[in-house]
């Protein structure tokens, strides 16, 4: 018995969807796809708000253990 490939299964199931839910899977799939490793403030600013939190605080954990410089702009 061959077994089915992850995208026939895929296919399969996307075949019984109706058109909301299939605009909700390729809008998902078309997110996942492009998420760069950075974003402009325009991309960042056109998130949802939970999207947006998740990625700075993604951030915010990323940098947590590098060593940064401060200093003043005007000294």
């Amino acid at each position: 018995m061959a077994s089915i490939s992850i995208d026939q299964q895929i296919m399969e199931r996307i075949r019984e969807l109706d058109e909301a839910q299939k605009q909700r899977v390729l809008e998902f799939v078309t997110h996942t796809a492009r998420q760069p490793s950075t974003y402009s403030a325009r991309e960042l600013l056109s998130l949802p708000p939970a999207e947006r939190q998740r990625l700075v605080a993604a951030a915010f954990e990323a940098a947590a253990d590098e060593d940064f410089e401060t200093f003043e702009a005007y000294s």
